[in-house]
């Protein structure tokens, strides 16, 4: 295990104290494949507990934010010299491993496969695990056409409720005051860029990408933050820019 294991998210920080609970409490199947293998250039290092800890906790998110957000991995240098670009990260059972595959932000998402987990599956890198540190982040996966003001608070509702529901009573004071403070950003690398809010083919407002921020793969990136609260009804569309990317921070 690496030997700096951070959660960037609060949300998530305390569900690592829950992997025994939900493990025993998550069911379900996937449909078999056939079995993989991964050809892995460097050394096979394992590098966090699956079928015990992610495993667990993706599964956990996956069924409270029904697909709205996922769970992903973030790994990040913990000294100069050691490369990202060619990280290679799989996950591997008894009898099979599949590849995650690295997103553009460079994250990589945290499979919800049933199979893997029943087989003592485990996460490997092709680096040694003392030179990255691991960090949690929940990703929104709406389609940037399904924002709305409506979509912004159900979602962060059910972020900050789901958490509660799993943690044991005296946590949860702790992650209700930095729950609350979770907002659906919308991101640019141009500072005020505009957003726009519809109601129908009505413009009710325009925004500004204002607020300096750092996104996963840390560019900095200039955000408006949507807390939940603002006054418009549900219906109301965030229109993102296709040069814009939508965080949960």
């Amino acid at each position: 295990m690496p030997r700096l294991f951070t959660l960037l998210a609060p949300l998530l920080s305390p569900l690592l104290f829950l992997s025994s609970a939900l493990g025993a409490a998550q069911t379900g199947e996937t449909p078999h494949a056939a079995v993989q293998t991964v050809e892995v250039k460097g050394p096979r290092t394992r590098l966090v507990p699956y079928a015990d800890l992610f495993y667990p906790m993706a599964k956990a998110v996956q069924q409270a934010l029904g697909g709205r957000a996922a769970l992903a991995v973030q790994l990040r240098p913990t000294h100069q010299g050691v490369r990202l670009e060619d990280v290679q990260v799989w996950l591997e059972g008894e009898h099979e491993a599949i590849p995650v595959a690295r997103q553009a932000d460079g994250l990589f998402v945290v499979p919800v496969n049933d199979r893997l987990a029943e087989d003592s599956g485990h996460f490997l890198i092709n680096k040694k695990s003392e030179d990255l540190s691991v960090n949690l982040v929940l990703v929104p996966t709406l389609p940037r056409e399904a924002w709305t003001i409506g979509a912004v608070r159900h979602l962060l509702a059910d972020a900050r409720g789901s958490v509660g529901k799993l943690l044991p009573w005296y946590q949860k004071p702790v992650v209700w005051a930095v729950t609350r403070k979770l907002a659906v950003s919308v991101c640019s690398r141009l500072r005020d860029a505009p957003l726009t809010l519809l109601d129908g083919a009505r413009v009710v407002a325009t925004v500004r990408t204002s607020e300096e921020a750092r996104n996963h793969a840390q560019e900095t990136v200039f955000c408006h933050r949507f807390d939940g609260e603002e006054g418009y009804p549900e219906s109301t569309r965030v229109v993102v820019p296709e040069d814009a990317e939508v965080l949960l921070m």
